[in-house]
């Protein structure tokens, strides 16, 4: 008979698959034991108030098992607290936004003042060649960076090459360990990576949106090195596969590890170059291969950490959208108000956060990011950080313990 503290990380994946039964989407990906999920296909949706029970006396079981560490038991604790909460919704209970995101994400999120906006605004009014409005503007510098997806290919592979490089020089990655890039359409994300088990992921990229020059490599860097195909790589082998913890065979989509996942994804691409290495790179490779040899490296890095800071604009967007119940239409023109999207693209971003399982997701990106900023401005040696998070079970609450003196 198996160990207790291995009964118990099986039950929790087999409780995550049942749910998947109610909410699709709901585990992200899956590279366990084939007849554990196959088994949860073959009972179909089992009543929520049995799974709510289970996750009741799961959450007691892990609380009292003698051989957790702390570490294990503050992460095991806090994805069921999210299954719960996850089983409370499908039950119809109406929990307000910020109740949600505090019990499925360990995090505690704010409206964002929109003079925070408004300034950002001004700062690309600066760096933006004058003209009419800012929105127009801004929509003919897009313009002028974008890139077809036959245009990028050949780049992408490059790029993805020097980051792996990157990556393999500070982080333990595995030996056999890959991903593949495929185009898409019909999706409401720009980037998704899907990961398949034993190293490998497949990385879609939506071609319905444009893509731009300037996030090659960002997007390359949040999907895959040091990103999610990393994070995942390294996990299933440090601890499912030598140390046997079953309950790393998975990722929840609506969970605290996903906060850790994004602020990971978020930072890759500043955790493995500098920005003057950034600007450089792209002055010196990435725009002369693509033939865009009228870009001002500097000023288009400076343009996308002004742009970074409107991605709190999908915050707001949320409250407005699930809390004050305002119109999809509504919404949409917040996005292009404050987050100066096109308007198909904002049609997309609310179509992002209209969907169940991803409402509340948006909120990981922003506090995922924010919370690695605050790790790495306190502790420094943001390599050594950054191998803890890719290598250890850890959640927000974790992060915000090893700041709190």
């Amino acid at each position: 008979m198996p160990p207790s503290d291995t009964i118990i990380a099986q039950r929790f994946v087999q409780l995550a698959l049942a749910l998947e039964q109610h909410l699709p989407g709901y585990v992200d990906t899956y590279f366990g034991p084939p007849e554990w999920k196959e088994q949860s296909i073959a009972t179909g949706p089992r009543p929520i108030d049995q799974l709510a029970q289970e996750a009741a006396d799961l959450a007691a079981a892990i609380k009292q098992e003698p051989t957790f560490d702390d570490q294990r038991r503050d992460y095991l604790g806090r994805q069921v607290t999210a299954m719960q909460t996850s089983l409370r919704l499908l039950q119809g209970e109406p929990l307000p936004l910020v109740e949600e995101v505090t019990l499925l994400y360990d995090i505690t999120p704010t409206w964002v003042d929109e003079r925070e906006f408004d300034e950002a605004h001004r700062r690309l009014d600066e760096l933006l060649p004058p003209g009419d409005s800012l929105f127009e503007r801004l929509s003919q510098h897009k313009q002028s960076i974008e890139i077809t997806y036959a245009q990028a290919e050949p780049l992408l592979s490059i790029i993805t090459e020097r980051l792996r490089q990157l990556t393999r020089a500070r982080f333990p990655l595995p030996d056999e360990e890959s991903f593949e890039l495929y185009p898409v359409t019909n999706q409401p994300w720009r980037a998704y990576n899907w990961y398949l088990g034993h190293g490998q992921s497949r990385i879609d990229i939506n071609t319905d949106l444009p893509l731009h020059i300037t996030d090659l490599a960002t997007t390359l860097a949040h999907e895959g090195y040091a990103g999610h195909h990393t994070e995942l790589s390294i996990k299933e082998a440090r601890l499912l596969q030598a140390q046997g913890r079953p309950e790393h065979c998975l990722a929840l989509i609506n969970s605290p590890a996903c906060v850790v996942a994004e602020g990971i994804a978020v930072q890759a691409l500043d955790v493995l170059l500098s920005e003057e290495e950034q600007i450089r790179w792209h002055a010196e490779e990435i725009f002369p291969r693509a033939g865009y040899l009228h870009l001002d490296a500097v000023r288009e890095h400076a343009i996308d950490r002004v742009m970074r800071e409107l991605g709190s604009v999908w915050d707001n967007a949320a409250f407005l959208l699930h809390e004050q119940h305002q119109s999809t239409a509504e919404v949409s023109a917040y996005f292009q108000r404050y987050g100066l999207h096109r308007e198909s693209e904002a049609d997309k971003a609310v179509e992002f956060i209209s969907d169940p399982v991803s409402r509340s997701y948006i909120f990981t990106y922003g506090y995922g990011g924010k919370l690695l900023d605050a790790l790495f401005a306190a502790k420094g040696n943001a390599v050594q950080w950054f191998t803890r998070l890719l290598t250890e079970p850890v959640t927000p609450s974790q992060i915000r313990a090893w700041l709190t003196p």
